[in-house]
């Protein structure tokens, strides 16, 4: 037997990661003001206005709210809460966040203490962890179910490897490459655009292959979706795993696959990874960032002619960015918390079933392609 293709749409992204970089962008130098020794007294202070006092009084809102948090957050760790009453607001509570980040940093070097504004209610104190994704592009190639459906004997395998692909696009969130919301659709455009202009090859009958097979990805890539989109093709999951018997080696990686899809479905019914990702979470804007659409994706194939390209354009974007949305877990200490609750055992199965399905999504290919 041919030995199994090595190559994978999970592959790394070509920069070193950073969830959360800032501008690298030198700051103006400013000059330090002159000394002056009655500089009180040649002070002109302006007057008080309107409203002043109430800004004073949410301010001591603010920061008394986050005092509290503060207590909570030290009873459930076992740290000292130290006392930055001396200093006025906003600094007290800088100080304080500061001085809470050391000293869970010491517990627990993934954790970050965060300052949450929630609507309708004052500012409390966060932990966050994330889930480390490990600055990795998950892209499923859709063709080995195409090629499955095309034959006659493999319609079993077809049907349970299309109810997996169900739950990642229905429920998971994976954004599929031909619908024109989803990022890698402006990308595949590009390079149907570059194709169009014949220059680019030097032999016509590559130029006309690789203008045939854009066509039938249009064609075939819009009724897959239809698949995708059927939540028959879901319900039936668990009916297709009780029900197949596998005939290979790559069937039966299949078949513990699509159980596990089912496992996790029962454990969280209804769960999408885009859940644990937020969109913003009192960050400082960047230059731009990696959102989970990027690394995140169906794609055609991992083995075409236009894979390359595909891959060469997604990396060269995105090493342009010095941000990374990635899944997160949080806590709140708005109220006494009994115990650390960091659970992401969903997130970490759910990239572990990412990791085995492009495998076995690959074997599949391997069968047409050698």
């Amino acid at each position: 037997m041919a030995a199994t293709s090595n190559v994978r749409a999970v592959r790394p992204i070509l920069k070193q990661k950073s969830r959360s970089l800032g501008s690298d962008k030198p700051r103006a130098k400013k000059r330090t003001t002159d000394a002056s020794g009655n500089g009180f007294l040649s002070h002109s202070f302006a007057p008080l206005v309107n409203g002043y006092s109430k800004a004073i009084n949410a301010g001591s809102k603010v920061a008394n709210s986050i005092l509290c948090a503060a207590r909570n957050l030290c009873d459930l760790y076992g740290i000292k809460l130290l006392d930055y009453e001396h200093l006025i607001y906003p600094q007290n509570v800088a100080k304080l966040v500061a001085d809470l980040q050391q000293q869970i940093g010491e517990i627990d070097h993934d954790a970050n203490v965060l300052v949450i504004t929630r609507e309708f209610n004052l500012p409390t104190l966060a932990i966050t962890k994330f889930f480390d994704t490990k600055t990795t592009l998950y892209y499923l190639p859709i063709e080995p179910l195409h090629f499955l459906l095309q034959q006659r004997d493999r319609k079993p395998a077809a049907q349970l490897l299309l109810s997996v692909l169900c739950y990642f696009y229905q429920i998971g969130g994976i954004p599929y490459f031909g619908e024109n919301s989803s990022y890698l659709y402006d990308v595949y455009q590009m390079i149907n655009e570059w194709y169009s202009d014949k220059e680019i090859c030097e032999y016509p009958k590559d130029y006309q292959h690789v203008i045939d097979h854009i066509q039938l990805i249009k064609r075939e890539s819009s009724n897959l979706l239809k698949s995708l989109s059927d939540k028959d093709q879901l319900a039936l999951l668990d009916d297709r795993v009780s029900k197949f018997y596998p005939t290979t080696k790559t069937e039966d990686n299949l078949k513990a696959i699509a159980y596990r899809v089912s496992t996790l479905i029962n454990i969280y019914p209804g769960r999408s990874i885009l859940d644990s990702i937020p969109d913003d979470l009192n960050r400082i804007d960047g230059e731009g960032r990696i959102t989970a659409e990027h690394y995140l994706s169906f794609i055609w194939s991992g083995e075409d002619c236009l894979y390359d390209q595909l891959m060469e354009t997604v990396n060269c974007e995105l090493q342009e960015y010095n941000e990374i949305d990635e899944p997160m877990s949080i806590q709140l200490f708005d109220k006494p918390q009994n115990q650390i609750s960091h659970n992401m055992s969903y997130e970490q199965e759910f990239f572990d079933l990412l990791n085995d399905l492009s495998d076995n999504l690959y074997d599949f290919a391997h069968e047409k392609h050698h």
